[in-house]
């Protein structure tokens, strides 16, 4: 006779298959997705069209100065590098000034008030182009640094190629236990939302750059409306390259670990804050049906733990329940390998801080609902210290 009880072990088998699901695609994805390995042509053959740098900045005087120091280091001889400064309210301004004051190829510029409707960095990154004189505009966030040749490679890539939009994957630093428990499951989103072979493929719809480094011819910007037209959307990176992609122009990203460095928060509050700006993109278009992702994710993630500190605490060795406890260990298994498959992709390496994942679930879960929470009810969404309002579409 069917027993209710029976609904537990069904739910642990389910969920394992969820999890092996996803652990196969993101390993048959990840493994064929290009990474950067341009080699520069001969000095005689090179042709440099002028590249504006637009380094978006707010409160960066931790890392403003280690940026620029690599930025101004380029052995790529025609680019400019314009700082636009969101109102910062440290020193961030006068670390670039003193800097400027020494090297004509930086300038700063004041982003000014944002206008109504604006939200996010779109702003600061508008004003960049509005003042920049280059044929290629590079963004780049504040909180990077860049080895010596990385412009050279992707201006001179993309030209070859005829990219439109060029963007790299950064290896990224980061410490603490936020970050460490949060950051996979983030990058695991991404590649499983966005894998590469699919944004690079121009039948598929698939689109997306990395904030911390994107080149874009500044002909093509002008036309789509670049920042402008994306201006209500927080995560504004991807939705500029769907806009671009959709327009029919030549998108291309590729991991360029070893040209880009990049900091993560390690900050609790900031962390949090960033993941509910990376939710709201999905609920402003889907609205309270995005709390479904809580629950998958709560299946996917927690259940399988849950589960089996609940099955062995009542010691109900039963043939379900055992089956169910087997394929609850064999998905935490799954978890802790896709943990440390995304952590060493982003940083170069894996330790005992994979075993953070169900930490990571439990903090991406609570971003979802407050998230859904807010958008619904036209509360604000914070970034970089900043209120802004998304509502439902």
């Amino acid at each position: 006779m069917f027993s209710i009880a029976l609904i537990f072990p069904a739910l642990a088998f389910l969920s394992f298959l969820g999890s092996a699901a996803i652990f196969a695609y993101l390993y048959a994805t990840e493994r064929k997705a290009p990474i950067f390995s341009y080699a520069l042509p001969n000095k005689g053959d090179r042709h440099q069209p002028l590249v504006t740098i637009i380094v978006t900045a707010r409160n960066e005087e931790q890392m403003i100065r280690s940026c620029l120091d690599s930025l101004l280091n380029q052995n790529y001889s025609n680019y400019e590098i314009l700082v636009v400064d969101d109102s910062s309210t440290d020193s961030t301004p006068e670390i670039v000034n003193k800097l400027a004051a020494d090297h004509p190829v930086l300038r700063l510029a004041p982003a000014g008030p944002k206008p109504e409707g604006w939200v996010g960095k779109s702003w600061p990154c508008w004003r960049g182009f509005q003042e920049a004189r280059g044929e290629y505009l590079l963004f780049v966030d504040a909180d990077s640094v860049f080895r010596s040749n990385a412009v050279a490679k992707s201006v001179l890539y993309a030209e070859e190629h005829d990219i439109d939009l060029f963007s790299l994957a950064p290896r990224v630093k980061f410490r603490g236990i936020w970050a460490m428990a949060v950051l996979p499951l983030i990058t695991g989103a991404i590649n499983l939302l966005y894998p590469l072979k699919k944004v690079n493929d121009k039948k598929s719809k698939r689109a997306y750059v990395f904030g911390t480094y994107f080149l874009i011819r500044t002909e093509i910007y002008r036309v789509t409306g670049g920042h402008s037209r994306v201006r209500e959307q927080l995560v504004e990176d991807a939705a500029l390259a769907q806009l671009v992609k959709s327009a029919g122009y030549h998108l291309r990203v590729e991991r360029g670990a070893e040209l880009i460095e990049t900091e993560w928060e390690d900050d609790r509050k900031a962390i949090f804050q960033g993941l509910e700006r990376v939710a709201s993109s999905s609920i402003k278009r889907y609205g309270m049906v995005s709390v479904l992702n809580a629950i998958l994710l709560f299946f996917l993630i927690v259940y399988p733990v849950v589960f089996v500190l609940g099955d062995l605490a009542a010691r109900s060795f039963s043939a379900f329940f055992s089956a169910g406890l087997f394929f609850s260990a064999l998905n935490i298994l799954l978890f802790l390998a896709i943990t440390s498959r995304e952590i060493k992709a982003i940083s170069g390496r894996a330790g005992p801080e994979i075993f953070l994942y169900l930490l990571g679930g439990l903090i991406f879960i609570t971003a979802i609902i407050t998230t859904s929470f807010k958008v619904a009810t036209g509360k604000d969404l914070y970034w970089k210290g900043q209120g802004y309002r998304q509502n439902l579409v």
